[in-house]
């Protein structure tokens, strides 16, 4: 197989940022574009050349042309339709969060081994090279003594919530809230960086449609604790900071780092991390990883990414249901 021929559901901003990473990775080709209203599918269609628009979903589903469906509905559609894909016979890439309970992602990861097809959930930011290198500077401290992951920021549609509405971002019913939405990453990568944690002790402050609109989570290790704080409600300016044996590292941000720095624990005296430009398009490193897997899935390398993946995602899963509990 030379290229995945990709189907997407949705219309949003976040599907026109992959569709437009998957052209660029030369890893796909585009064949169809699924949303409920068709005119909204063929105006889609026709900006980003999709081969065809559906509304009808099994229509959609059943085409012998697609291979892979890129699922970025509403957060509470994730999952049915994910199912629905992977019943098919489709890989399905899932956008965050795969699921919205535990028992969600064992039925799709078993649903996706019976089908003998992949499933993944797109956590870009942890494909990002600078991500990567910073988990091996991280990997290569003497000694953790803790983190403080920081990821809040301003939504424009909480200004709807403030006006009465209730939009699908702040909406129970959609799967909605800051830590479905934003919190997610914080927990992504103290769990790439830190491992399962023994313990979650979680906080968060709910707005007037029920979902949380901020929170702080504290994840207990052996020796040390990592404090998570997320929002959409507020913008948070402070930096995400590592500490180690004698160091700090201060990151400028929990996705699309560009900024990072070794702070000497006694001096003070900063050095600064050589990183990677920005990406133009953030997503194109997920769209090349899973496509490699995609593509080669009996390849050793290929079982171990994607165990890799699997792995990491149930363990982040598992957090953010305690967290739900206890929030």
């Amino acid at each position: 197989m030379t290229k995945l021929r990709l189907g997407t559901i949705g219309t949003s901003m976040i599907t026109e940022q992959f569709v437009e990473a998957a052209k660029a990775s030369g890893d796909y080709t585009y064949q169809g574009v699924y949303s409920r209203h068709i005119k909204k599918a063929n105006s889609f269609k026709d900006r980003y050349g999709a081969a065809k628009a559906y509304d009808d979903f099994e229509a959609f589903l059943s085409d012998d042309a697609i291979d892979v469906i890129y699922v970025a509905s509403p957060n509470s559609l994730h999952f049915s339709q994910a199912k629905e894909a992977i019943m098919h016979g489709k890989h399905a890439i899932v956008e965050k969060p795969m699921i919205t309970s535990l028992s969600q992602w064992t039925e799709l990861i078993d649903l996706a081994k019976e089908k003998g097809v992949i499933v993944v959930e797109a956590a870009r930011h942890i494909f990002e090279p600078n991500f990567v290198k910073l988990t091996e500077v991280i990997q290569g401290f003497e000694g953790i003594y803790g983190a403080s992951l920081v990821y809040a920021k301003y939504s424009s549609r909480f200004d709807n919530v403030l006006a009465g509405q209730e939009p699908p971002i702040f909406s129970t019913k959609f799967g909605g809230g800051a830590v479905n939405d934003l919190g997610i990453y914080t927990v992504y990568a103290a769990l790439r960086w830190f491992g399962k944690p023994e313990s979650v002790h979680a906080f968060s402050q709910k707005i007037s449609t029920g979902v949380d609109g901020k929170g702080i989570v504290i994840l207990r290790y052996p020796d040390y604790d990592v404090t998570i704080r997320y929002g959409k409600i507020i913008t948070a300016l402070a930096s995400s900071e590592v500490y180690g044996l004698g160091k700090t590292l201060v990151l400028d941000a929990i996705t699309g780092v560009e900024k990072a720095e070794l702070v000497d624990a006694r001096t003070r005296e900063r050095k600064t991390i050589e990183l990677d430009e920005p990406s133009e398009n953030p997503l194109i490193w997920e769209a090349k990883a899973f496509a490699d897997v995609m593509k080669n899935p009996d390849k050793e390398e290929s079982k171990e990414k994607l165990n890799d993946w699997l792995s990491l995602s149930h363990d982040v899963h598992e957090v953010l249901e305690t967290i739900r509990q206890q929030s």
